[in-house]
Parts: C-alpha cells; structure tokens; sequence
C-alpha cells in the first residue's frame, strides 16, 4: 500500500487528480494548495465554477489548520458525527482554492468513516479537496469500474487494502458560518 501511496502522492504534486472510495460514495480529489489540479478537477467533472469543492480530512487537528471561528455548537457536531457523512460549513483561512482561481470565504469540511482512507489522508499530508465521482448533474459512481469507466486515464484510482460497503448517498451538508446551522444538503446523516 504504502508504494501506492506514495505514487498517489507524486500525482497529486504533478496536478493529478485522484479517485477513490469513501464511506459515502465514490470521490474524486485534489490537493487543495494547487489551484491547476482544482480546475483539472472541474473541467474532468463539467462542474460549474460557483460550486465549491470541500476539505475531507484526516483529523479534527487538520480542519483548524483550514477554517477559524470554529463554535461550540459546531465543534458539538464534528465531535457527534466525525468520522462520518456530515460536512460542515465554517469560515476559512483562505489556504486552499476551493474553486478555480478562488480561495473562498468559506470551507466545507469532512471526516469520512473509512479508516483506510484515514490512513491514506494521513500518509500524504496534503489538504484533499473532495467532491463526488460523477459527471456533473449525473448520479454519484458507485463502483470501481464505473470510475474507471467514466473518467478512464483522466484520474487515478487508489485501492485500499480493506473494503468497506458505502451508504450509497452523498453526505449531509450544514453551514454553520452565520451562527445558525443551516441544512444545504440533506444526505446520509440526519442533524
């Protein structure tokens, strides 16, 4: 794992983008530093460029490098939810582009139950920028193959030594910038 760990990681320094399994569905990052592998990213997908990309990461640690203004209530839900399929909205540091040419004002964060992927955010570091494998508009991937299919040698796909059975649905998403949670999203998680 570890040789294909640290290919997926000359990848991601080379402006690649990655695929692979999530405790949700199947997901497509990036490294969030590089704003060429963001616009890769969106222009594989067809994503419209006002649709943010979110952070999913490894520890709780790694979000307060990205986001400040973090509330009691939504340290509650991370503490609640993470790992698992909730995303949550803060403000951001303005480290990473969220969009094409753009660091946003805010930043969607994520901790996925899927301990090999842990392990994997973990190993290279980077803040992984992450959205849905799918084309834009078109049902989430759920399978290997249809990620390959799909995006072919535009990506590159990372295997994990453990499998897991994923909840088939998109995680909730809920903004926590304006003081009160706001549901963007509704998904796998019920808030």
């Amino acid at each position: 794992m570890k040789r294909q760990y640290e290919e997926a990681l000359k990848h991601l320094n080379n402006h690649g983008v990655i695929a692979f399994k999530t405790d949700t569905v199947m997901g497509l990052g990036v490294n969030g530093l590089d704003n060429i592998a963001v616009k890769n990213l969106f222009d594989i997908k067809g994503r419209s460029y006002d649709k943010p990309l979110y952070l999913l990461a490894y520890s709780i640690e790694q979000i307060y490098d990205y986001v400040y203004g973090v509330t009691e209530e939504a340290l509650s839900l991370m503490e609640k939810h993470f790992p698992g399929a909730l995303a949550i909205i803060l403000r951001s540091q303005k480290k990473l582009y969220t969009k094409p040419n753009e660091k946003g004002e805010t930043l969607g964060v994520r901790i996925p139950n899927y301990p090999d992927l842990l392990d994997f955010l973990a190993f290279i570091k980077l803040p992984i920028l992450n959205t849905s494998a799918n084309i834009s508009n078109s049902p989430p991937l759920l399978t290997k193959e249809s990620v390959i299919q799909t995006f072919d040698d535009k990506v590159l796909y990372i295997e994990f030594e453990h499998d897991i059975e994923m909840l088939e649905l998109p995680s909730t998403i809920v903004d926590l910038t304006s003081g009160k949670p706001t549901i963007i999203r509704k998904g796998a998680v019920e808030i």
